[in-house]
């Protein structure tokens, strides 16, 4: 610290503007507790709305706009392949995240939280470097960290920006490579699959696990798998990548799988295999605040660290990682801070993937409940019995209930299909609610609906 150098004095400050931090302060300011934002980008909003979960659903919902074009055949109604101006997709997202940042933007004016721009760094447990920022230095009372996580390179294809780019970086879509390498089986990868295959990339979906999105239930991701195979060149699963190099703009690649070994070249390749805590260069290490061995920061149910004054919110805090997560535990830390007695206890967490057919789970899935020898039973229906999904030409879903065969409590939901997305809001509630089947069964859904499912799979 230098001599004589201003330093800001604060009730909280929040570090990151993503889900977890923007919700943070906006819910302390609501409680009376005066709020300064710290974040490297201009704009709020963090990678969430501007390199990933807003870019991500927006270019889905165009890919989904040509799949629906395509479908039209089967009812009679034929349209031209569509042609794509690049220009004006990029111009469209962006234009969508800078109106979700205009918002944000006034939201924090009109609650009185201060944000400051700049690089935050940790001198001790109780003050803050700003590096780049008209406030060089901040004490704080309390601080809430929400900085989020960063994409893990693979051992094999080091991220180069050029032609191995991580996930946000694919989001840019400066362009439409010929062939395209996806490697990785979460959400993330399923996603940029979909989305390049549907804009014209010849795309290989390669990942070392079994099944995609190895989380959900098995069930419901068998349907997107079969889409992903019907419109992908390849995917490719239980592969390791036995070697690789980049020779002149193009990736090598060796991909040892069952049946052996094959050579393939791709003009482009997106490593999408997790991440980690965005922790680096964050003096922690000044702190008393403990990170595992890849970056994420260990939190109690109340959103606290080791370090009696600092907690930390969504992403850096580890998996799940979901904007929706961060969301709900930023309000959580806030009233903590205030002096609430808080506590993050939820039942279930929405997990949502929005290729096409969406996925979508909560609660207990059927692989977990087996595995950790909880009694359940089973009730799925598939989507061949809705007169809508008949008439939409929408049959590839299932709806999937577990439930305690004793109390008949329902204990977790599965979705796929057209709009499972929106569907399984109603599926966390039940689980959080602790809902019995009889009144999931007894619920009048409209009909004819995808969504009067639960109630039919229930009874």
């Amino acid at each position: 610290m230098v001599v004589g150098e201003f330093t800001q004095e604060a009730n909280l400050v929040v570090i990151g503007s993503g889900p977890g931090g923007y919700s943070a302060a906006f819910r302390a300011a609501e409680l009376g507790v005066s709020t300064i934002i710290v974040d490297s980008r201009k704009e709020l909003g963090g990678i969430c709305l501007h390199a990933g979960c807003v870019p991500s659903k927006t270019l889905l919902h165009i890919a989904e706009t040509i799949l629906l074009g395509r479908r039209a055949a089967a009812f009679g109604v034929d349209y031209a392949e569509p042609r794509i101006d690049l220009d004006k997709v990029r111009t469209w997202v962006s234009q969508s995240g800078d109106r979700l940042a205009s918002g944000l933007t006034s939201r924090a004016k009109k609650l009185g939280v201060e944000i400051v721009t700049g690089r935050a760094t940790f001198d001790d447990g109780k003050n803050l470097s700003i590096h780049g920022g008209s406030i060089p230095r901040i004490k704080f009372r309390k601080a809430i960290l929400a900085v989020g996580g960063r994409p893990l390179p693979h051992p094999s294809l080091p991220f180069d920006e050029h032609v191995v780019i991580n996930p946000w970086q694919a989001l840019r879509i400066e362009s439409i490579p010929a062939s395209l390498l996806v490697v990785g089986s979460g959400a993330q990868a399923v996603e940029l699959a979909m989305i390049y295959a549907t804009l014209g990339s010849k795309v290989t979906l390669t990942a070392e696990e079994a099944q995609l999105l190895p989380a959900g239930d098995a069930d419901i991701v068998r349907p997107l798998h079969r889409a992903l195979v019907e419109n992908l060149n390849s995917v490719m699963l239980a592969a390791t990548i036995a070697g690789a190099k980049i020779d002149g703009g193009v990736a090598e690649v060796s991909l040892s799988t069952k049946d052996g070994v094959r050579q393939l070249s791709f003009d482009r390749v997106i490593v999408a295999i997790g991440q980690g805590g965005n922790t680096l260069d964050l003096g922690i290490e000044h702190t008393k605040v403990e990170c595992d061995s890849l970056g994420f920061i260990r939190v109690d149910d109340q959103m606290r660290t080791g370090e009696s004054r600092i907690m930390a919110v969504g992403d850096v805090t580890g998996p799940p990682w979901s904007a929706d997560r961060a969301l709900a535990q930023g309000r959580i830390a806030a009233e903590v801070a205030a002096g609430w007695n808080r506590a993050f206890d939820v039942r279930a967490v929405p997990r949502v993937v929005f290729t096409d057919p969406n996925v979508a789970w909560c609660g207990l899935t059927e692989s977990q409940a087996v595995a950790q020898g909880i009694p359940h039973k089973v009730a799925k229906i598939r989507w061949g019995a809705s007169g809508r999904a008949v008439g939409m030409n929408r049959v590839d879903g299932l709806t999937k209930l577990i439930y305690d065969p004793d109390a008949k409590i329902v204990l977790g939901i599965g979705i796929v299909g057209a709009g499972a997305a929106e569907m399984i809001g109603e599926g966390v509630l039940a689980v959080e609610m602790g809902v019995e089947l009889d009144d999931l069964a007894d619920t009048i859904h409209p009909h004819p609906s995808m969504c009067e499912l639960l109630s039919d799979a229930a009874r």
